[in-house]
């Protein structure tokens, strides 16, 4: 067997993690500083300008969302990109506030109701209560996106327009209309941050694919694992060499197949190993898209993106004793990680508990039979089915704090690391029964994408 083929990423730690957010937090406030030093605002009233620094404040945290869903590998780097873009929805619904307490503190200070009620405002009035839209609409859609059943694509590409549509009515309306902002200091401030969240977009959006159908990968192989699984296994360009990547890592690919099969870009796990030749995903017939994956064929061209992601036993080195525990699919990350261990001779500690619907659903369970009896690493592998035939030897239901008390042992709350995959009403269940067991929370991995 080769062994470290390609390179990895080093073994990182949260460092530079302050870092960032104090950029972050420092940003966010800035505007507030600069108009708070170069306009005194000795002469409004203080409702009027609480509703002024809020709008200051929203627009900045708007304008940031640009940075946070483009994945910068710097700021990705310490929190993975899971965290990264779950702190985006959570800055687009502080955002909201801050706008809508905008506008109603405004109206209140300065005794101006209609701004709020009237049609007849000035035209500047008029973008900002388009761009408000625009923000109830995007905020709205991305919290309700399932329960409304919007496919993942059409609200995407919606999501794109409206953003763009929110930052440019809002940065016309402040600069027309914002008593702030009629210094010239101001006004540069605000324009370059207008200019870096549209360069930054603009980069993220076609720099970035145009880059990558520069140097495309080949799909090499395409195998079915199971009913409705199969894995692609792909190889970068002549001449140029896969990226690093860590087992358990994740990345975007985008398949161009022709054929008429439609062109989306998808985030998958990496079920490959770093110290094998290409790159492979393990992928489940789950919607219209992914229904077509087993038409794929060897030759197709795709475009990754990646890796992202913090879940891999590597950037943890300390963690010696360890427990992956995954639903279905979610047993990908963990297919990677025990084959990188076995290709490296690791003598690490490992019990993988799988839960699973039925056992013609089981992927690689041949392969890690044969890394459990190589010792390489110490494996044991607990299998659970929810409808199991006649003949299953193993465990039957789902996986929860009594089977996994029952895996673990009294000494739970010694183990060195866990690390959950699966569907997110699950995870939660997991997580919160390893919290029980007294598992602490900075020795729980796991990443939420389930799009």
């Amino acid at each position: 067997m080769e062994t470290a083929i390609y390179p990895m990423p080093a073994a990182r730690g949260g460092g530079g993690g302050f870092l960032r957010i104090f950029l972050y937090l420092l940003i966010t406030v800035f505007a507030l500083i600069l108009a708070t030093l170069v306009h005194p605002r000795t002469h409004d009233g203080f409702i009027r300008q609480l509703g002024r620094n809020c709008g200051l404040v929203g627009l900045t945290l708007l304008a940031l969302q640009v940075v946070l869903a483009a994945r910068f590998k710097w700021i990705e780097r310490p929190f993975g990109l899971d965290m990264i873009l779950q702190f985006h929805k959570v800055a687009g619904v502080i955002a909201l506030c801050l706008v809508l307490l905008h506008v109603v503190l405004v109206s209140w200070g300065s005794a101006h109701w209609y701004l709020l009620t009237s049609i007849d405002v000035r035209w500047e009035v008029w973008l900002g209560r388009l761009a408000l839209l625009a923000l109830l609409t995007t905020v709205a859609t991305s919290l309700l996106r399932r329960k409304l059943n919007i496919g993942f694509e059409t609200w995407r590409s919606w999501h794109n327009i409206l953003a763009v549509g929110i930052l440019s009515f809002a940065f016309v309306h402040s600069i027309s209309i914002g008593g702030d902002l009629t210094a010239p200091a101001m006004q540069i401030y605000w324009a370059a941050g207008l200019v870096g969240a549209g360069t930054i977009y603009l980069l993220h959006r076609i720099g970035r694919p145009a880059r990558l159908k520069r140097n495309p990968y080949t799909v090499t192989s395409v195998r079915q694992e199971a009913p409705r699984i199969w894995t692609i296994h792909l190889e970068p360009s002549a001449g140029q060499s896969v990226y690093p990547y860590a087992p358990g890592q994740f990345h975007y690919i985008t398949f161009r197949r022709g054929r008429g099969l439609p062109v989306e870009e998808h985030v998958w796990t990496i079920s490959s190993t770093p110290t094998r030749h290409g790159i492979a995903s393990t992928i489940k017939e789950l919607g219209d898209f992914t229904a077509t994956i087993g038409q794929t064929q060897v030759g197709d061209r795709a475009d990754i993106d990646g890796p992202y992601g913090r879940c891999s036993y590597v950037f943890y080195p300390e963690e010696d004793e360890l427990v992956f525990i995954c639903g279905g699919i979610g047993v990908t990350p963990f297919l990677a990680m025990l084959r990188h261990m076995h290709d490296t001779g690791s003598r690490k500690k490992v019990l993988l508990l799988w839960g699973n619907r039925t056992e013609q659903e089981l992927v690689a369970r041949q392969e890690l039979d044969q890394i459990a009896k190589s010792g390489r690493p110490q494996l044991k592998v607990v299998l659970f089915l929810t409808k199991p035939g006649p003949d299953w030897q193993g465990e039957q239901g789902r996986i929860g704090k009594e089977a996994i008390a029952k895996c673990l042992g009294p000494q739970a709350g010694a183990l060195r690391g866990a690390y959950v995959c699966c569907p997110p009403p699950m995870s939660m269940v997991i997580i919160g029964a390893l919290h029980d067991l007294g598992v602490p929370g900075d020795r729980i991995h796991y990443e939420g994408f389930s799009l």
